[in-house]
């Protein structure tokens, strides 16, 4: 009964913990690009997520040949249908040209009209039987034969030209449901996956089936597939990788913390509140948002080393002082209060910015850095008070500050550093900055974009409330551009193909039909057809009043895509030309290009950083002023944030170090943690008790949370990378300035 007296608490905490654990992965863990982006984009990166392209699976087959690249192309992708990964190949049917014709008068468009009628004059059919011909005397004839009969004018042409303008891909080939190069040595299959394109499993799943392929295929030959399915695979591959390497490190770091400055046994609890915090907050994170980030789990190192900061503070003041354990905590409480509103505020900042993943990240530091307080605060002094640190192994540290020249001319040269270095800063502004991926990924996506090449194109979206609203929208800005939209005049709405019946029910009147039908006749028999020849067509023509078009276009491309239960676009394939982007409004009419959605990302997140930033300094300056009550002292716990802003931005800037934009995050983070060591420092000056606020005790504390944070430098996935740096940088330049600059100004106000 004593053992669970004295460590049922504790017991119970880790419990929770496991829980916790336990109903984190119970649910989705999810890393979307939509949850990096502000919100004044995020409609268009929505959009540009869900162009045809982007919602495909793009299975690429290369090899030296042409011939074996096209025989690998379908063989792999009959495996892929027999594996059940890409829903079934839809071919055209035999009856292709019966249902291009049945599909016309729906499409009868004024345009469509006026080709119509180019192609009944006599000039036109004596040129078109003249053609049909000569083929029937090549290879072609036994085609041909069956045109010739259903389709005597040639007017599916039509609806084939169109088609032609929608899979334009310039300089390449489309033929057979296959893009390739020129030389036909690289093609692309583009299927519909059978599954979610985010769904991590059948990522995998395809990465094994094609690993396996490549054992049966022949030298030089290659198949890999990319969409939003490797995207899933990369970034969650990466993720995982990084929070092994992360936790593996920072463990070792802290490890090498406690042999330097605890070296016993009861300390280990305080590296072990991480597993006690981590878990509960992730749960939290994740039952508020529905989800969670791998980023924001990956963040986790970074609250770890936060977190330990309040039981380091604790455990020094128990171990040295000589009072009880209730004054010595009343003592500190102060203080540890203080460090907490300060770093508090800092993720309070954050709830400001429209950026998902760093409302995830305030909530999930919040919720663990409030257990750390308390547990720090109420369960862990009863096994710190006890005498921990057997005599002699102590550890005991004296910094000596800098003379005060020396620290006016370091500070100066760090702020003229700090400011050549955020004028000369360079930012990635690539969309590839929110993914991270292998080198194997890169050298692929390099053969895809030189497949697709889009350098040249954009996108432009009609929205409506509905699918038919949406074509109508579309048709409606096909009439506002010089030149039609293909996609309008092949996927029309209802209301439009009720009109285009019409007007083809009132051009194909008895005395026109009589008229062609002569013509007809006349070229027929000069050509030596049979006068019944074209019988089909005829009889067809004359069932168009009734039937109904027997084709669904949407099988063979779907430019319909649905954002919401209430939100439809149709995506059209244009030019990336000023015209287009002037006839949007925003709001019925979208146009994105991946340009100009590079550089709205750059300017948006700048302006979530900046307002961030300047929330937390604004936050900080009222907290530290309301707890110290003097003007100077709060201007002083600003010089390690300061200072090591500079440090940051110069180093950044003196190595070429390109920032991702997500890297930003960590500017309020800094301002919270630089200030945490500038309070400790005034607490302890104001106390004038060394030995509740030992050197040792800031030294432990800013060295564990760069074992937290800094060790993120070790990650792939690029915005914790970032992070990391600039914790390495930002927050290394903060402890010295705290430990050997900030005292010498103290010393001057006093």
């Amino acid at each position: 009964m004593t053992f669970f007296r004295q460590y049922g608490k504790l017991i119970g905490l880790f419990v929770l913990s496991f829980l916790c654990l336990a109903g984190i992965f119970n649910r989705p863990i999810e890393e979307n690009m939509l949850a990096l982006v502000p919100q004044s984009i995020k409609r268009q990166v929505q959009l540009f997520e869900h162009s045809p392209l982007s919602q495909k699976l793009i299975v690429i087959v290369m090899s030296p040949s042409a011939i074996q690249t096209t025989q690998i192309s379908y063989d792999v992708q009959e495996k892929l249908a027999q594996a059940g990964l890409i829903k079934p190949i839809v071919q055209p049917t035999e009856d292709v040209v019966q249902d291009m014709l049945a599909a016309l008068p729906a499409r009868f468009s004024v345009s469509v009209q006026q080709i119509t009628e180019r192609k009944l004059s006599a000039p036109s059919i004596a040129t078109q039987l003249t053609d049909y011909y000569e083929k029937l005397f090549s290879f072609q004839s036994v085609l041909v034969s069956e045109l010739i009969a259903q389709d005597p004018f040639y007017l599916t042409e039509i609806l084939f030209d169109k088609w032609a303008a929608i899979g334009n891909k310039g300089s390449n080939n489309y033929e057979n449901g296959l893009l390739a190069n020129q030389e036909g040595t690289v093609q692309a299959g583009l299927y519909d996956a059978k599954d979610t394109m985010a769904d991590l499993r059948v990522a995998s799943r395809l990465q094994k089936f094609l690993t396996e392929c490549q054992l049966s295929l022949p030298n030089g030959a290659r198949a890999f597939f990319m969409g939003g399915l490797r995207y899933t695979l990369e970034n969650a591959s990466l993720i995982k990788r990084d929070l092994g390497i992360i936790t593996l490190a920072s463990l070792t770091c802290l490890g090498g913390i406690f042999l330097c400055f605890f070296r016993a046994k009861r300390a280990l609890l305080i590296y072990a509140l991480p597993l006690l915090v981590l878990p509960p907050a992730a749960l939290a994170t994740q039952l508020i948002f529905g989800h969670i980030s791998g980023i924001t789990l990956g963040f986790g190192s970074v609250v770890a080393g936060l977190s330990v900061d309040y039981a380091i503070y604790v455990y020094f003041a128990l171990q040295q002082t000589k009072t009880d354990e209730i004054k010595t905590l009343a003592q500190i409480r102060k203080h540890l209060g203080c460090n907490f509103l300060t770093s508090a505020l800092c993720f309070v900042a954050l709830f400001f910015s429209s950026v998902e993943v760093f409302k995830q990240i305030a909530v999930f530091a919040l919720v663990a850095l409030s257990l750390a307080l308390w547990i720090s605060l109420r369960i862990f002094p009863m096994y710190f008070s006890k005498q921990i640190a057997p005599k002699g192994k102590t550890v005991s540290l004296t910094v000596k500050p800098f003379t005060l020249r020396t620290a006016c001319w370091v500070s100066i040269l760090l702020l003229v550093f700090g400011i050549w270095g955020v004028t000369h800063v360079s930012f990635s502004q690539g969309l590839d900055s929110l993914n991270s991926t292998s080198a194997d990924f890169k050298k692929d996506k390099q053969v895809t974009d030189e497949l697709f090449s889009s350098d040249h194109n954009a996108l432009l979206f009609a929205l409506g409330s509905t699918k038919d609203e949406a074509l109508a929208n579309n048709e409606k800005l096909s009439d506002r551009l010089p030149h039609s939209l293909p996609v309008s005049e092949l996927f029309v709405s209802h209301q439009t193909q009720l009109q285009n019946k019409a007007r083809w029910q009132e051009f194909w009147n008895a005395s026109r039909r009589n008229y062609v039908r002569l013509l007809l006749q006349e070229e027929a028999q000069k050509k030596g057809f049979k006068s019944n020849s074209f019988s089909p067509f005829w009889q067809w023509l004359e069932q168009t009043t009734t039937k109904t078009p027997s084709i669904d276009f949407s099988t063979w491309y779907n430019p319909v895509i649905e954002l919401s239960q209430d939100l439809y676009a149709v995506v059209n394939i244009v030019p990336n030309d000023p015209l287009y982007a002037s006839v949007a409004d925003g709001n019925e009419t979208v146009f994105v290009s991946a340009s100009q959605l590079q550089k709205d990302l750059v300017q948006g997140v700048k302006k979530e950083a900046l307002l961030v930033v300047c929330l937390a300094l604004l936050f900080n300056w009222i907290a530290v002023w309301v707890v110290f009550r003097n003007f100077k002292e709060t201007l002083l716990c600003f010089i390690p944030v300061m200072l090591g802003g500079c440090f940051l931005f110069g180093s950044l800037a003196l190595f070429g170090v390109q920032v991702n934009l997500f890297g930003l995050i960590f500017l309020p983070l800094l301002v919270g943690l630089g200030i945490d060591y500038a309070i400790f420092q005034l607490m302890r000056s104001q106390a004038q008790k060394e030995i509740l606020y030992p050197t040792q005790a800031l030294l432990a504390a800013g060295l564990s949370t760069l074992a937290g944070f800094g060790v993120l430098v070790l990650a792939k996935h690029a915005v914790l990378f970032m992070m990391g740096l600039c914790a390495l940088l930002g927050i290394g330049g903060a402890i010295v300035a705290a430990l050997w600059i900030l005292p010498v100004f103290k010393e001057q106000t006093i």
